[in-house]
């Protein structure tokens, strides 16, 4: 189905690409010959990695987008459209978290996190599907969930997992719906462990109208510890992930598990499933 996507002159729309995960895959887009779209609350953070890529020679696009509003990612896809005529790849990657007892996050923590986490993905598919069904040719679609998004239960960070369980679920749907339709779009759920990003200094990126987070001592504390585990012996770099993602989407591969550590924690999980399905 996505065979052909990452021919030369693809153009791929990369959100969150201001740092960590999405800079690196609009690098790897940019490397295999891609026109990029970098996409971004961090203006600043988008030039810088706007620049880097236009010196390396690749034709890209800086488009500033809060994902959770649903004008601003309309107004991505304009743009992108009337600068390269197409879409191919759509990385709905953008991401954030709070870090607090579930009991202690506030209403703003919820609105905003699943305000980019998860309707940012639901903005994207809403926006960008009918876009390549148009153009009716080969397309890909890849949403950034975690393994929180697989693995639940992981205190401190429920807004992050909710939204991340919610695009598991969303790209599963989306998946069999265009398979259903025998649709040339594919659709890919990222869903990475222990990766160095900035998502763990989310708060620098939170708009005023959601107030200040509330973050405990105990909080803070874990969140430094999850911080200083990232750059552990089990961690990735993004570029490492960017390159898994872009093998994922050449061979049209719906599942992008990252860390194969991953394997007993899921494994325990279901099988706590399963022992309490009734036996008839």
């Amino acid at each position: 189905m996505s065979e052909s996507v990452l021919q030369p002159g693809h153009v791929a729309v990369v959100t969150g690409a201001g740092s960590g995960i999405g800079a690196a895959l609009a690098a790897a887009f940019g490397a295999a010959g891609g026109r990029v779209v970098l996409a971004d609350v961090e203006a600043g953070a988008l030039e810088r990695v706007g620049a880097a890529l236009a010196a390396d020679g690749v034709d890209v696009l800086i488009v500033p987008t809060d994902v959770s509003d649903l004008a601003a990612v309309e107004r991505l896809a304009q743009a992108t459209v009337e600068r390269f005529g197409r879409v191919d790849v759509l990385c709905n990657n953008a991401g954030v978290s709070t870090f607090n007892l579930l009991a202690d996050q506030t209403m703003a923590d919820w609105r905003w996190v699943l305000g980019v986490n998860l309707w940012g993905v639901v903005h994207g598919v809403q926006t960008f599907v009918p876009i390549m069904r148009e153009q009716g040719t080969p397309a890909h679609i890849v949403n950034t969930s975690s393994i929180a998004g697989l693995w639940s239960g992981i205190a401190f960070i429920g807004p992050y997992a909710v939204s991340k369980v919610g695009v598991v679920s969303l790209s599963e749907t989306l998946n069999a719906e265009l398979r259903a339709a025998e649709s040339p779009i594919g659709v890919s759920v990222l869903c990475p462990s222990s990766v160095a990003t900035n998502v763990m200094e989310a708060e620098r990126n939170r708009p005023a109208s959601f107030g200040t987070e509330q973050r405990t001592v105990v909080a803070e504390s874990v969140r430094l510890m999850i911080r200083d585990g990232f750059a552990g012996p089990d961690g990735k770099t993004p570029a490492e992930v960017a390159a898994i993602t872009l093998d994922a989407i050449r061979d049209d591969r719906f599942w992008i598990i990252t860390h194969a550590s991953a394997r007993a924690t899921l494994e325990a999980r279901f099988a706590s499933i399963l022992a309490d399905l009734p036996d008839e």
